[in-house]
């Protein structure tokens, strides 16, 4: 680890509040290449209407950027951290299942409707289908993430 502070010329100084320091600073410039990204996603894609090569990696370096924190925040126990028990926990997944519920609705429902109603028992059937895959997964993501942060903020 010393090697890799090194060599992005990271200091390895004793000194725990420069250290701290240090990585501020880090971190601002780290939001300071995420906003120059999105700004050049905006202006490339949707501003000028430019081919999808031309801002694909301001796209990528946003959605790396967002998993990243994401992923680093869960395993810190840092996402969450409004969670302390079991009947918190729970209160919290009722809360994350009616969004998503509500989320699933809508995109179903305004998907639906954009590409015409069914017209048969079939056509019901897999917008009913749909909506039941959508919801599982979405949830199914959220459930895993908000359980794992709760253990790792509780040391479980």
């Amino acid at each position: 680890m010393e090697k890799l502070k090194k060599w992005f010329s990271l200091s390895t100084h004793p000194d725990e509040r420069i250290q701290q320091i240090e990585m501020k600073i880090w971190a601002q410039s780290g939001i300071i290449v995420l906003f120059i990204a999105f700004v050049d996603l905006i202006i490339r894609g949707a501003y000028l209407h430019r081919p999808f090569l031309e801002w694909a990696a301001s796209l990528a370096i946003i959605i790396c950027y967002m998993i990243f924190v994401v992923i680093k925040s869960i395993l810190t126990g840092v996402y969450e951290t409004d969670i302390n028990n079991k009947e918190q926990l729970k209160e919290k997944l009722k809360e994350k299942m009616s969004n998503t519920f509500i989320f699933c609705f809508v995109a179903i429902g305004a998907t639906t409707y954009k590409y015409n109603l069914p017209e048969d028992f079939v056509g019901w059937l897999s917008v009913i289908a749909r909506f039941i895959i959508l919801f599982a997964v979405l949830f199914g993501i959220q459930y895993l993430i908000t359980v794992l942060a709760w253990k790792k903020s509780n040391k479980i």
